[in-house]
């Protein structure tokens, strides 16, 4: 089996868009289904917690600062083809750290895309579904301001 992806450019786009939809599905949904794929792997990196220094802003444009530091969990895989899946996660989860990673795996081979793009393109149904409600549920609250002119008619 190939890659998907002749290109790097476009496995790097590909690669944005479904890890910006696998860090924010549910730990145990991304679990559960990252055990359907059998292909062989080497664990080059077992998951492993960290911490990461954050950076804030004062106001929209003002000068970074360090905020904090966060937890960080991170996997890396090789699958039989050479292709590497990587796993980066808030938190301390081990084992979602490694489901990402499994299914970056899976989204890059040729072999199992076809399963994993149907998971991911219904978590992403669900996840805009949530986006839209809290966008409605804000939209509620928005108070528009505007300036008037003084004194000229």
């Amino acid at each position: 089996m190939q890659s998907r992806f002749s290109d790097p450019g476009a496995l790097q786009e590909a690669r944005k868009q479904w890890l910006q939809i696998l860090v924010r599905v549910p730990a145990s949904d991304l679990i559960e289904a990252a055990t359907a794929f059998s292909f062989d792997i080497v664990v080059l990196k077992a998951p492993e917690v960290g911490l990461m220094m954050t950076n804030g802003r004062i106001h929209s444009t003002g000068q970074p600062f360090h905020l904090g530091e966060v937890s960080l969990t991170r996997c890396v895989l090789k699958d039989d083809l050479g292709h590497l899946g990587y796993g980066h996660i808030l938190g301390r989860n081990k084992a979602q750290s490694r489901a990402i990673a499994l299914f970056d795996l899976a989204l890059q081979r040729s072999d199992s895309s076809d399963q994993a793009t149907q998971l991911l393109d219904a978590w992403n149904a669900e996840i805009e579904e949530v986006d839209a409600m809290e966008a409605e549920r804000v939209e509620d609250t928005r108070v528009d301001f505007f300036t008037m002119v003084r004194g000229e008619a």
